[in-house]
């Protein structure tokens, strides 16, 4: 699965994401800023909406593939971006965190760990 695939589906599961750019939607992949906002945005709406995600695990197996699969840019807009979103939101709610943390695959918890 390629980053435009992952990055639309993962809009699709998770309410109120901002839309994808104009270039992004085009075609043509997003610059490392515009993704890691658009990642760090989505991070930011999980931790806020966990409850009412419906369908939890789809997010987070594509959080796992885009860890696992994705290219450079992907990759770092998974993991600084969202992933560490999810993590500065529930910064004051551990058991929040530990309830997200649950969720998320080997590579998303091991780069948690580092």
């Amino acid at each position: 699965m390629d980053t435009k695939t992952i990055t639309a589906e993962l809009t699709q599961h998770i309410p109120g994401t901002p839309a994808l750019d104009s270039a992004t939607s085009a075609g043509r992949s997003a610059d490392l800023r515009g993704m890691h906002t658009l990642y760090s945005d989505m991070g930011w709406l999980i931790a806020e909406r966990f409850s009412s995600l419906e369908d939890r695990q789809r997010v987070f197996e594509l959080i796992e593939l885009g860890m696992r699969n994705g290219d450079g840019k992907l990759k770092n807009a998974v993991s600084t971006g969202l992933i560490e979103a999810m993590i500065s939101r529930t910064g004051s709610q551990p058991a929040r965190w530990r309830q997200i943390s649950s969720h998320l695959g080997p590579l998303s918890s091991a780069y948690v760990q580092s």
